[in-house]
Order: C-alpha cells, then structure tokens, then sequence
C-alpha cells in the first residue's frame, strides 16, 4: 500500500476529476460562500456568442473570476459595463474542466445598492415588528367607488393606463394628485400628495410608479411613506413598478398589485359584471315570486272548496244536532241525580225516628228542590252557550254566504243544472247559463269563451 510523506498509509491515489469533483462539492456547500453580496470593479469583460457574461471582478487586493450565464442575464435590469462599479449576488464554484475558481453571479446591481438592500431589510423587519403589516389591520376595497385618487407623476404612463381601465370597466371620477416618484424628494412630494387627497375626500386612493432599478423605487421603501401609507383614511392600493417588484409600501397597503392597470382593476368593479349578475338575481326574483303565487292560489282554492256554502250548511247542520245530543244528556244526567237524590231521601226516611222524620224529611226536599234548580240552571247555561255558538256559526255563514255578495251589485254563474259555475273549462260554447243578481236572474247563451 502507498504511504504519504509522513509515512501513514493512504489509498491508491485519485485522479485530478475526482479532486476537482470532491474540491466542488466542498466549496458549493459550503454556507459561507452562497448567497453572498460582493462588491467590486468589472474588468476583462467578455460576452460568448451564447450569451453568457464572463468577466472579473476585482478590488485594491485581489480578483475574483465570475460568470453570468445568459438566463440570469435575461431577467437582469441592467447589463454588465466594463470597469463599472457593482455588487454581485451569487455562490462560489469551481469549473472541472479546468478546476478554476470561479463565482456565478446570480444578480448585479450598481454599487451602493448592497447599502440600500441593507437598509431595506431592517426598515421592513422593523415595521412588520411593529405590527404595520399585518393582515387583521388591512381594510377592504369599496364595492361601487364614486371617487378614486391615484399619486404618481402627472407625465408617466401609470394615470393613463388606470383611466383607460377605468372607462373601460366602471367609469367614475378619477383624481390625480401629481407626485414625484423618483429622486431626492420624492418620498416628501407622494406624502403631501396623498394629504392633499384625503382633504379632497376619496374612496380608495392608488400610489404607484412605472417598473425601474432599486434606486429608481426607493422612495417607496421610505419610512415616511410607509407610515403616511399606514395612517391614510381610506384604503390605498400599492402598484409600485412590476410584478417582481416589492417595495415596503407594498407591505402596508390594504391591498398590492403587480402593475398600475392592475390596480384599477382592483379599485374598480366590471360594470358588464355587475349588470349581469343583477340579471340574474332578477330572474331568481321572478320565478321565486311565480312559485309563490301558485302556491298561494292552490291554498286559496282549497281554502274556497272548504268554504263552500253546500258544505258549510252540512257542517252548521252537525254542530246543531251535536247540541241537540248534548242537551239531551244534560236533561238525562239531570233526571237521574233527581232518581238518585229521591231514593236515598226514602232510605232516610225509614231509617230516622218519628220524631225527626219530619223535620229530615223537609230538609231533604229542600235539598232535592236546591240540587233540582241547580240542575235546571246548569242545563239552561249549557243551551245558553250552544246558541251562542251556533248563532256565531251563523253569523259566520252568512258573512261567507256568495248571496250576499250580490246585494253589492255582483252576479253569480249557474249553469243548466243550477250549481255555480267555478271555471271556464265547465262550460261550452251554445251551453245556457243563467246569471243570478240581487232582484232577479237573468238567461243567456254562451258564445265563445277564453282560458287564461
């Protein structure tokens, strides 16, 4: 077996692939060198006719090969630029073929914004400790808005795109508060501005901007902003820059939105929309209201058919005879206790002595005359009621009694037999009705008749 200089036995030896593949491994894992910010001057910039970006990176003391493959460098908002002072975002690695160290850039910025994605970070951790971002405190969106207000510059594409949406989906009054959106006092000038619109009155307010660079946005991550943004009356939609682009302003808002058109989108219903689902309830309403209505004329006409005049005479006819029966039983218990009372006034009189046979005698018949009269009242209360029922029954009879109703000037249809006539579909064309008033009846032909 081989042994090392120190002389310790060690395994055959590997071959420089297998070095630089071990080497690799080591130096992509390793978390100190991966996702890392470095800062620098470009120099030996080249670009491979596949697009990919290689150049170095160096500083005062050393030089760093990197490489900027042509699908990062797509999404890039700025191409590098030859002695340009930048910061690289990226992870450390190591190229086989030639087992070369190398860097491979993942995003390149302008030098100063490793500072600026610094102050980021702790302006947004600070804010969201705070509690500014949460989801409880953020408001909803007006339904139907009358007034919305937009900050952004007066010269941009952002007021043109929000009133084109506007026109398009839900035309209403559109208030531009004109703003400086980049530069030194921007983030004082979108602060006044939304002032100025929450003293005009708005319902929702948009601020926003065109996509650019993080220095181009900056004055969306100011602290003022945020705060003014927090404060604000009304809702504010955030729609600062592209879809990819965050800025803290989208954190506080009620609501973000990738792109300006987008936020109108948001703020504004679509009328079309809106009328078609009112169509709809609409129809919902109406066949709702034709269910009711059948359901009510079903129950009507049953409720008719129990208070047909024929089966409201059967009925008072019943109720009579049911008091009749009840009278009866009542003359019935009436006799009977008198049987029973007399009965035991002649045991008593057997069984008293003769000399108080008389005065128990009298005793007993008055209390057989006291329970006799008691008798006779309960009885005539007993009639008293059952006419005074009945004589509601009647009364009740005649209210629903369809003659009646002819005092007031109506007719009542019968047909050749005499009953009334309850539907067109009973009679026909050449039949003999006869249409009975108040004083009189009167004859006559149908001709044609109609079925609604």
């Amino acid at each position: 077996m081989p042994a090392d200089p120190k002389g310790r036995t060690v395994s055959g030896p590997v071959t420089v692939t297998e070095f630089n593949t071990v080497a690799r491994r080591l130096l992509v894992d390793s978390g100190a060198l991966r996702d890392v910010w470095v800062s620098g001057e470009i120099s030996n910039l080249k670009r491979s006719a596949a697009g990919h970006y290689y150049f170095t990176l160096k500083d005062e003391g050393s030089e760093l090969s990197c490489t900027l493959f042509r699908g990062v460098a797509s999404r890039l908002k700025r191409t590098p630029e030859d002695k340009e002072k930048v910061v690289a975002f990226g992870h450390a690695d190591l190229y086989l073929p030639r087992g070369s160290y190398q860097f491979n850039v993942a995003d390149l910025r302008a030098e100063g914004i490793g500072d600026l994605h610094a102050r980021f970070q702790e302006l947004k951790e600070r804010l969201r400790e705070e509690g500014l971002f949460d989801e409880e405190r953020k408001r909803p969106l007006p339904r139907y808005p009358d007034r919305v207000g937009v900050v952004t510059s007066s010269t941009g594409s952002v007021i043109r795109d929000i009133i084109n949406v506007a026109s398009r989906r839900y035309p209403c009054e559109i208030v531009l508060a004109p703003a400086q959106v980049q530069g030194e006092n921007a983030a004082r000038s979108i602060v006044k501005a939304m002032g100025s619109l929450e003293v005009l009155g708005v319902d929702v307010m948009i601020i926003g901007r065109g996509g650019g660079s993080l220095e181009d946005l900056w004055p969306f991550n100011e602290e003022t902003v945020a705060r003014a943004v927090h404060a604000c009356a009304v809702p504010v939609i955030s729609a600062v820059g592209h879809e990819t682009d965050f800025s803290i302003s989208d954190f506080v808002a009620d609501r973000r939105a990738e792109t300006p058109s987008a936020a109108a989108e948001m703020a504004l219903p679509d009328l079309s929309l809106e009328l078609r689902h009112l169509m709809q309830v609409s129809l919902h309403a109406d066949r709702a209201l034709a269910r009711r209505l059948k359901d009510a004329g079903r129950d009507f006409r049953a409720a008719d058919q129990r208070l047909a005049p024929r089966r409201a005479a059967e009925r008072l006819a019943q109720m009579m005879q049911r008091a009749d029966e009840l009278s009866a039983l009542a003359a019935k218990a009436a006799a009977a206790r008198s049987e029973r009372l007399a009965a035991r006034l002649d045991r008593w009189e057997y069984r008293l002595s003769p000399l108080h046979a008389a005065d128990d005698i009298a005793s007993a018949a008055r209390s057989c005359d006291e329970l006799g009269m008691r008798a006779d009242a309960s009885a005539a209360r007993l009639m008293r009621d059952r006419r005074s029922a009945l004589e509601s029954l009647e009364g009740r009879m005649e209210a629903l009694d369809p003659l009646r109703v002819l005092d007031r000037g109506y007719g009542m249809l019968l047909d050749q037999e005499g009953s009334p006539v309850g539907s067109v579909r009973s009679v026909d064309p050449g039949d003999t009705v006869t249409v009975r008033m108040h004083d009189g009846s009167l004859r006559a032909e149908v001709r044609d008749k109609e079925v609604y």
